[in-house]
């Protein structure tokens, strides 16, 4: 691969890294998610592109390293952020699910009075 096509495959991951950091600065995580697609493609193109035999990087290609570099890096703190915020969301719901349905509503599924009922154990799983 040439110089050139390296330069193009940097550029284009740099533009969707920064697109996904914007997302996920503003917590839109649909549109960061609607990105995934394009940034794999665009790093495997990046990727393929860096095979050998690969000329020494001008300065430009330098200075493109650099930013992909500093991109990647916003890129995981604000990843990490995110899912610590999913986390937590899930956290409260898991919280409000067991008061929520020791209180009941006062009508049942067949329409009469309901009664309390306790609330099977539920287990939310840290990993994603």
């Amino acid at each position: 691969m040439t110089t050139h096509t390296m330069l193009e495959a940097a550029a284009a991951l740099a533009t969707v890294l920064a697109e996904e950091n914007a997302a996920l600065a503003v917590m839109d995580i649909p549109r960061a998610n609607a990105l995934l697609a394009t940034k794999i493609a665009a790093t495997d193109r990046l990727v393929l592109a860096m095979r050998p035999p690969v000329a020494p990087l001008p300065a430009q290609g330098r200075a493109q390293a650099g930013q992909l570099r500093d991109l990647a890096a916003q890129n995981k703190i604000l990843l990490e952020r995110a899912m610590v915020a999913q986390n937590r969301v899930m956290a409260c719901i898991a919280r409000a699910v067991p008061k929520a349905m020791a209180q009941g509503g006062p009508y049942g599924a067949g329409g009469g009075q309901s009664r309390p009922r306790n609330m099977p154990a539920v287990a939310f799983s840290a990993r994603a």
